[in-house]
């Protein structure tokens, strides 16, 4: 099994070696919330082989000063070659939620950024989209040409749910698919070769621990079977071999 969106550098260091030294784990993704975030990443990377990095601003936070953002950029660019994608980078949706009046022109301009910084070193792009941001994201990867992009954690109404099929792009899902329809709606929809499966840990899923990973993916990739009506061993290699394809994982 492989997640392919997990927050590894927000657990402890017992909690790390505990979950990469899990033999039934062949590796993680593990994405990035700023810069210290993507610093740390390339730190425990050196430590452990099994981890495969992706550096970003988690947009659901306080916009990064001009200063930030070119320290940002300028540490992907040297470190480019260590990454496996860029992210986790996306749009605001919840913190829109929340601040009716942020104004999202901002965060639209960063993302652009990110997506063209990715067609630069050739690396997949892993996004923090749902709902009716979706719209923009696609027009923003069309516009550069972007053949690898990952929506983590995809939810939306059937209109956007219909245009992203019309794409290459992949999505992952994870616990959550157990009792959110809207999840579920995603796994029915799309082809099992376009899925992935994740935890986004440290999430707290309801009935599991943030360490317990591998039981968060198998239940997923359970899930995704009994949606499928396929057997598990067959959706469990079938994922796990989309995931090592899409992020060029040898």
């Amino acid at each position: 099994m492989f997640d392919t969106h997990i927050h590894l550098d927000q657990y402890s260091e017992s909690q790390i070696r505990h979950i990469i030294k899990n033999p039934k784990l062949a590796g993680v993704l593990a994405v990035a919330t700023d810069l210290s975030s993507s610093q740390r990443l390339l730190a425990l990377k050196r430590q452990f082989p099994r981890i495969h990095i992706a550096a970003g601003f988690h947009p659901e936070q306080p916009l990064p000063s001009s200063l930030e953002q070119q320290q940002l950029f300028e540490w992907i660019a040297k470190n480019h070659q260590d990454l496996t994608a860029c992210g986790e980078v996306g749009l605001p949706h919840y913190l829109k939620r929340e601040q009716p009046d942020l104004d999202y022109q901002p965060y639209i301009e960063l993302l652009e950024r990110f997506i063209v910084l990715c067609k630069r070193y050739d690396l997949p792009i892993n996004l923090h989209i749902v709902y009716d941001d979706t719209e923009i994201a696609l027009d923003l990867l069309a516009k550069h040409q972007i053949q690898k992009a990952h929506f983590h954690w995809f939810k939306a109404s059937d209109k956007w749910l219909n245009e992203l099929l019309k794409t290459s792009y992949f999505v992952s899902v994870n616990p959550d698919v157990l009792t959110n329809p809207k999840v579920q709606r995603v796994v029915e929809s799309f082809p099992l070769e376009r899925i992935m499966v994740e935890t986004d840990g440290p999430w707290q899923h309801q009935h599991f621990l943030p360490i317990h990973i591998t039981e968060q993916l198998s239940a997923t990739i359970q899930k995704i079977a009994s949606l499928k009506q396929m057997p598990y061993d067959f959706v469990s290699r079938q994922i796990y071999l989309n995931s090592i394809s899409f992020y060029s994982i040898k």
